[in-house]
């Protein structure tokens, strides 16, 4: 006699991925509560006759905290699965701005959840999150959350799982919490079915295992446009621009070490899983397939282990949105196995066997044994095509140049050798850039306006990265405020000319990872300095980058009160200084400031615009 389908509520639900390996293994999902409509238009192009979910599944395309489950309360609900979003938890929210946890509204939905149990009363739960949640704030918000579902009554299990143990060829790390009533049972988390932590199981699936029959035989190896798309078709597979740093031995770098996140031009290794799967890739951000490219919406689908058939709606960029947030199907169906035979089907005969007492993952270890190889890789490389480079380029001698630059706006710039015409409505400036041994000498100063403030900008520690500069000093006559855009975009100029660096920002380093080698401090003339002038020194100094700080550092500094403090920032917010605060970014907190960098984004790409918290 066939067993009697679990009866099941998806919150949080995305684009189904939890929902499809639960319904695989034997759940039966009544009720998905999903914000996103796009992600709730795939839930319901896949229910229906001949569909995966078949036509009894509801889909509620609402905000969880609005939701009834009134429906939901008395019919037999066993089991409810989902995660809130991990934005406030994540090493990406970290990186953008700070984790807020539970302060941030998305952090505190939990809540909703805990009403919806409440409410459904099943026998068991299954949360999933980013697997830094136990860590965040000092793991302030794991106690909050886990104490809020032992009230309930439930007892609880939790671990972080490394789905490519489970059969996906994607490294993704999860936070699974399995929740329980009957406490007369017990639950222990399932041994991996693949790799090296699986009993006798299969190798872990490499992305040519599981895209080969998607692949074109002759498709040639493509070439990336863009900054840096050349690059990609030097990077080995299972590297990224790190390969181009002078700590994995090139000799000629193009990027700090550090100075980008580890998908920045990261092309798989087809015969290992991937890494994890970006919800919103820039166009440099990985993974990349072997033949330089992006990978399609069927190969991704496969490297998250969705099912073939699975319609996901939307354009390409939301769909690959949809494919990155979601738990791998694979992974889920492993957990529902588990938690059906442990929790709610009890039985001898498990599909999927428990963890004994005393089970490690190495999972950790084995991605710092990867590391240490694709090391080993890189330098090899190396060997192989630098064997016949027995120096470097020799250095500049030493000189001394003049030149005059002219800008329209912040991004329209023209390099003359002879002096402008004064009816030119261009911002003009005479450049004078003098080359000692290891030191830059560069003069600024406006021409055909007056100038009135002189501004000194010191770097150092360069010689890590640039091969024949270690500092270089800019001395700057300035008419307005301005006009330290433009003289940062010459610094960078001088800087980048003769080496093989394209930014600024890849010879500082990112200021999330970056290990503060290149020193910068900033200088402006005069007894008599307006607060503004005391912010750009402030947080033209690297000593006051890349860390949050509170508005008292800031205004015992500046000598002004909070609110100049918010209005200061958000001015330099005009002139491209990345100065974040709660206004700008959701993420920080009310007394918090970060400027990411001692000077401004100079490039026209990158966004500034105003964003408030929701």
């Amino acid at each position: 006699m066939p067993q009697k389908k679990i009866k099941t509520l998806s919150l949080f639900s995305g684009a189904g991925g939890l929902d499809i390996g639960f319904h695989a293994a034997g759940f039966d999902i009544l009720g998905c509560v999903e914000i996103e409509p796009a992600y709730a238009a795939s839930l319901e192009r896949n229910r229906g006759p001949d569909r995966l979910f078949g036509p009894k599944l509801n889909v509620h395309c609402q905000d969880i905290r609005t939701f009834d489950p009134a429906p939901y309360v008395g019919v037999g609900i066993e089991c409810v699965i989902g995660g809130p979003p991990c934005q406030t938890f994540s090493a990406a929210g970290r990186r953008s701005g700070g984790v807020l946890g539970t302060i941030d509204a998305r952090g505190r939905l939990f809540e909703s959840y805990c009403r919806i149990l409440k409410a459904v009363s099943p026998a068991v739960f299954v949360f999933e999150n980013v697997y830094g949640l136990p860590g965040a704030n000092d793991g302030e918000p794991w106690r909050e959350i886990c104490n809020a579902f032992s009230r309930l009554g439930y007892k609880l299990r939790a671990e972080v799982l490394d789905s490519a143990d489970y059969g996906v060829p994607q490294h993704r790390e999860r936070l699974i919490i399995v929740g329980y009533r009957d406490r007369t049972l017990s639950y222990e988390f399932p041994m991996p079915t693949h790799g090296p932590d699986s009993e006798n199981g299969p190798d872990l699936v490499s992305i040519h295992d599981a895209i080969e029959d998607l692949q074109d035989q002759e498709e040639p190896s493509h070439v990336f446009d863009g900054l840096y798309g050349h690059l990609l078709q030097l990077v080995p597979e299972g590297l990224n621009y790190s390969f181009f740093t002078r700590e994995m031995g090139y000799p000629k770098p193009y990027f700090a070490w550090r100075s980008k996140f580890h998908d920045f031009l990261y092309k798989v290794d087809r015969n290992s899983p991937s890494r994890t799967i970006k919800a919103q890739p820039g166009k440099f951000t990985g993974p990349f397939h072997w033949k330089n490219r992006h990978f399609t919406v069927p190969e991704l689908k496969r490297l998250q282990s969705f099912p073939d058939e699975y319609e996901l709606v939307g354009k390409f960029g939301k769909v690959v949105e949809q494919i990155g947030n979601s738990v791998p199907p694979r992974l889920a169906q492993v957990i529902a196995h588990s938690v059906k035979e442990q929790l709610l089907r009890p039985t001898k005969k498990l599909k999927f066997k428990r963890r004994e007492s005393g089970f490690a993952s190495t999972f950790r270890q084995r991605q710092r044994d990867r590391t240490n190889h694709f090391k080993e890789v890189a330098k090899r490389e190396i060997a192989e095509r630098f064997s016949n480079v027995t120096h470097l380029d020799q250095p500049r001698e030493n000189s001394k140049e003049q030149f005059f630059a002219g800008y329209e706006g912040f991004f329209n710039k023209e390099i003359l050798n002879n002096r402008p015409k004064s009816e030119s409505t261009k911002r003009y400036y005479k450049v004078i850039e003098e080359r000692k041994d290891q030191h830059i000498d560069l003069v600024v100063s406006p021409i055909l306006v007056k100038a009135t403030r002189k501004i000194e900008i010191r770097i150092s520690g360069l010689s890590k990265y640039l091969l024949h500069v270690d500092s270089l000093t800019c001395k700057a006559m300035m008419h307005d405020h301005d006009d330290i855009f433009r003289v940062w975009d010459l610094i960078e100029d001088s800087l980048t000319k003769d080496s093989q660096f394209f930014t600024l920002i890849d010879i500082y380093g990112h200021y999330a990872n970056r290990g503060d080698t290149v020193k910068v401090s900033t200088r402006i003339s005069g007894e008599k300095k307006s607060s503004l002038e005391k912010a750009i020194e402030f947080f033209g100094s690297s000593e006051n980058c890349g860390q949050f700080l509170s508005d008292s550092d800031i205004e015992s500094v500046i000598q002004c009160g909070r609110k100049e403090t918010r209005t200061l920032a958000l001015k330099l917010r005009e002139m491209r200084w990345d100065v974040r605060l709660p206004e700008t970014h959701a993420t920080i907190r009310d007394d918090r400031v970060l400027c990411t960098y001692p000077f401004p984004l100079l490039s026209d790409k990158a966004q500034l615009e105003r964003r408030r918290s929701a």
